[in-house]
């Protein structure tokens, strides 16, 4: 009987399979976002601004390997080149994306950097960064208009380096209704309190999106028609 179980427990603890997952995002938000999208194995649409390379460190490159396809937007030639050259399915555009229409720099601490922004002001050290360019602002709305995004589409990911909260105030939330928002906050780096003090979360809630995950820098919302629940408190 003893034997039995210890043999039993032995399988489980060596030989019983075990069933990793691969993350190609940076802090595993693309393991996050699956669980918080609503049919996971379904092939849908994303949104991916500050896309920055077509696989590292991408929210999106596990869902395209799964057969889905989207909008990559890049403020940077190169990245979006890059990703025209290993999404094919993808539409790749160069874009600075924000909530008004305006002439930017782009700043940039070396080639092929995460740090690229257009908003250096929000760099808390800016030493080494230096102007590589200039683009005329467009919201996100004009973006999904000019390229025919569904207007229910699956996931919205933001990652442009201090500029986020411009992105998502420029996104017309009565025309387009993404199911997941995966969007780059700072004030994550002061915790969870800060998290909900911020300007970002209290017009996601208001839009009627929830918070569901937490990844680094990270947070990720769901749409709360999709389960029926209340928007968390914006405090």
């Amino acid at each position: 009987m003893r034997t039995g179980l210890y043999v039993r427990a032995a399988y489980r603890a060596f030989l019983s399979p075990a069933k990793p997952q691969a993350s190609y995002s940076q802090y595993g938000e693309d393991l996050l976002i699956k669980l918080a999208l609503p049919e996971p194995k379904a092939k849908g649409f994303y949104v991916d601004v500050g896309c920055h390379h077509p696989r590292r460190g991408s929210n999106t490159y596990g869902l395209y390997r799964k057969g889905w396809r989207g909008l990559l937007i890049d403020v940077e030639e190169v990245k979006v080149l890059a990703c025209r050259l290993r999404r094919r399915r993808d539409k790749a555009v160069v874009a600075a994306v924000s909530d008004q229409e305006q002439e930017v720099s782009i700043y940039s601490p070396g080639e092929f950097s995460t740090n690229t922004t257009i908003t250096l002001s929000s760099v808390s050290s800016p030493h080494g960064y230096r102007p590589i360019g200039r683009l005329h602002t467009t919201t996100l709305t004009n973006l999904l208009d000019k390229y025919q995004a569904p207007r229910d589409f699956a996931l919205l990911s933001v990652d442009v380096e201090g500029a986020d909260h411009e992105v998502i105030k420029g996104l017309d939330f009565d025309r387009y209704t993404p199911r997941v928002i995966c969007v780059e906050n700072w004030e994550s780096a002061r915790g969870i309190e800060a998290v909900l003090a911020s300007a970002t979360h209290r017009l996601l809630v208001d839009k009627r999106y929830r918070l569901t995950g937490w990844a680094g820098l990270s947070t990720i919302y769901k749409r709360t028609e999709e389960t029926g629940e209340p928007g968390s408190s914006s405090r």
